[in-house]
Parts: C-alpha cells; structure tokens; sequence
C-alpha cells in the first residue's frame, strides 16, 4: 500500500507539474492578440491625452478672446467718456455762448453720445459688421459736422425765421438719431 500511495503521489506530481509547464507556453495567436490589445490600450491613452490638450489649448482661446472683448469694451466706453469730457470743455473754454448755441450743441451732443454708445457696440460685432458699421457711421459724422457748421447760422437767426430754422434742425438731427438707431440695430 505503501507503494500504491508513492506511485499515485508521483503520478499526481506529474500531472500537475505537465498542466502548470502547459499553462506558461502560450500560442502564437494568444501572444499576438495581446500585443494587439496593448497597442490599443496605449492609442486610447494617446488618444485621451491628446483630446484634453486639444480642449485645454480652445479654452485658453476662448478666455484670450473674452479678455480681448472686455478689453476692447472698457477701451470704448472710456473714450466715449473722453469724448464727453473734451465737448463739456470746449462749450467752456468759449465763453458763454448764446441761447441758441447752446440749444443746438445740447442737440448735437446727444448725436455724439449715440455715435459714442452705438461705436462702444461695434468693437465687440463680428468683423463683417463691424466694417458696415465703420463705413455707415462716416456717412453720419459727415451729417453730424454739417449741422454743427449750421450752428453758426442759427445764431445769426431771429424771430419767425429762428423758429422755423430750430424747427428744420431739430428734424434734422432726429433723422440723423434714427440713422445711428438703424445703424446700430444691424450689429
């Protein structure tokens, strides 16, 4: 009996020191089917890694260009105060101006705050209509500096001829205002 259990001991070494030699030889295939996943495991991280550059690379273009924009909006509206500022000193710097001056650069003033409000507009609006806008708003600056040449005329006015001349130039300049309006609403 003694025997029987050495020769089923050596027996069952065998068997399983032939399945663990058996386990460790793989096929071909099987070694190439790996090499195969481990290539794909390595695109997909590859592929992962280039995707978060790429969405880290728009977001920082994205935050440059809002920066850009805030930029160019402050730049605008800080020179639209400019603007106000230099006119309120040059009414000043001439010495008191008559009624009628002064009614009719109040008038011009507020076509220079549209101008102002509706270029403020224009410096974030896509570059298409941003260039109609430039090109339209020379029109009304031209409009602009015809009334304020006229302003001279209105002075010299008196009586039924003053009313008359206050009247056409007050529908002058709101024709220009709708002009800027019209203007501004296309960006």
């Amino acid at each position: 009996m003694t025997s029987n259990k050495h020769n089923l001991l050596l027996v069952g070494a065998l068997i399983v020191g032939s399945s663990a030699s058996g386990a460790c030889q793989r096929s071909p295939q099987e070694a190439h089917n790996d090499g195969v996943e481990a290539q794909r495991e390595a695109d997909k991280k590859i592929e992962e890694a280039r995707q978060s550059a790429s969405d880290k690379i728009a977001q920082a273009n994205k935050t440059a260009a809002e920066a850009t924009d805030e930029a160019r909006k402050e730049a605008a509206k800080a020179q639209a105060a400019a603007n106000e500022k230099i006119r309120a000193a040059n009414r000043e710097v001439s010495g008191t101006h008559s009624e009628v001056r002064d009614w009719a650069q109040k008038k011009l003033d507020d076509v220079d705050n549209l101008i102002d409000s509706a270029t403020t507009k224009a410096q974030t609006a896509a570059p298409k209509a941003k260039a109609q806008f430039n090109s339209a708003i020379e029109d009304v600056k031209k409009e602009r500096d015809t009334l304020q040449q006229e302003i001279a005329v209105l002075e010299s006015r008196a009586g039924d001829a003053l009313d008359k001349d206050k009247q056409d130039f007050t529908q002058r300049v709101d024709r220009v205002k709708d002009h800027i309006r019209n203007i501004q609403k296309a960006l």
